[in-house]
């Protein structure tokens, strides 16, 4: 997508000089630089806070038995849901 950019003279003297060095137009030095700067700024999973289960604990929930299809069934055969008549 096409951007317009305004930099002072000073920066983009400095910007297309090392866009020469480098073999690099303008535009694509400015784009890897992005991308590099994008990329390093990019939350990680070792700057994520530490999540650690139960995130409920069953002091305050009780205890939770097994969640298998038995219990499914037990579930949906007794009155534990209405049956929508």
């Amino acid at each position: 997508m096409p951007v317009t950019l305004e930099l002072p003279e000073a920066l983009l003297r400095q910007v297309e000089g090392l866009a020469e060095r480098r073999g690099l137009t303008v535009a694509e030095l400015i784009r890897q630089l992005v991308d590099a700067h994008m990329e390093n700024n990019r939350p990680s999973v070792r700057n994520a806070k530490e999540i650690r289960l139960p995130l409920i604990p069953a002091s305050e929930t009780g205890p939770i038995g097994p969640f298998n299809g038995a219990y499914i069934d037990e579930l949906f055969l007794g009155d534990h849901f209405p049956s929508g008549r």
